[in-house]
């Protein structure tokens, strides 16, 4: 299969570059990433200035890759507009730090995957907590293999995202794979005031997780070592609610 990998730690990630030496192997594989960290972009792109593209070479990887400077959305759509002519799928990731919960609504990674699905073409985003020094990205390209080949035969959707988190453990303690809804995790976010060395007041954010523990929740089981796979849509309509707002507002 042909394969899009983009991300939304830019180019250099070492993420990026175990989910390529691992597909590469057995599919042709295009990378277009940032030219730079460009976390929490959610789905922007770029209008206002020209997005430069330059091929580079990745050492210990023999695919083709691109960085581009703009978002991991413009990643997606100048890769399927300009750089190749078909793509079977597009995987974003290794990202370093789950994406569970409402990070997906603010995350460069899921976005990128989410621009697939917008253009038709399935996708996988793929995410790994890294809390310990001796983390291994290996660990989640493992569980995104077992992911890729089961969508492969049974459950290629053109406008679905798969979006699988992986925790920080070894192989042989991952539990398995749960397929879940997102849970509630928030951020108590409070900006701590810095000055610069003309005392020109700024602040920067220093926000801390909160969240529910509900069963049946990505942040349930992968707080209990199992890697959790939720699928996702860019259609935001509150279905529950629609017939309800709409005899209110008739």
């Amino acid at each position: 299969m042909r394969l899009l990998l983009t991300n939304d730690d830019g180019i250099d990630s070492e993420g990026l570059h175990a989910l390529a030496r691992h597909f590469e192997i057995d599919n042709e594989v295009i990378i277009a990433a940032p030219m730079e960290q460009r976390s929490a972009s959610s789905h922007s792109i770029t209008m206002s200035k020209v997005i430069d593209v330059k091929e580079r070479k990745i050492e210990g990887i023999k695919s083709k890759a691109y960085s581009i400077n703009g978002t991991p959305a413009d990643c997606v759509r100048i890769a399927l507009d300009k750089l190749v002519d078909k793509v079977d799928m597009v995987i974003s990731g290794v990202n370093r730090g789950y994406n569970v919960g409402i990070d997906v609504v603010y995350s460069g990674t899921v976005s990128a995957a989410i621009e697939a699905a917008i253009c038709k073409v399935p996708s996988i985003a793929v995410s790994m907590q890294a809390e310990n020094k001796g983390f291994d990205f290996n660990v989640a390209v493992e569980c995104a293999k077992k992911v890729f080949e089961t969508a492969k035969s049974k459950y290629m959707k053109d406008d679905v995202v798969l979006n699988l988190n992986v925790p920080d453990v070894k192989s042989e303690e991952l539990k398995g794979i749960k397929v879940c809804k997102t849970g509630f995790k928030m951020y108590h976010g409070f900006y701590v005031e810095k000055s610069d060395e003309n005392n020109n007041i700024g602040f920067y954010q220093e926000a801390k997780p909160t969240g529910y523990d509900v069963e049946g929740t990505d942040l349930y089981y992968v707080k209990r070592g199992y890697a959790t796979l939720t699928p996702l849509h860019y259609d935001l309509t509150n279905y529950k609610i629609l017939d309800e707002v709409e005899k209110i507002f008739k």
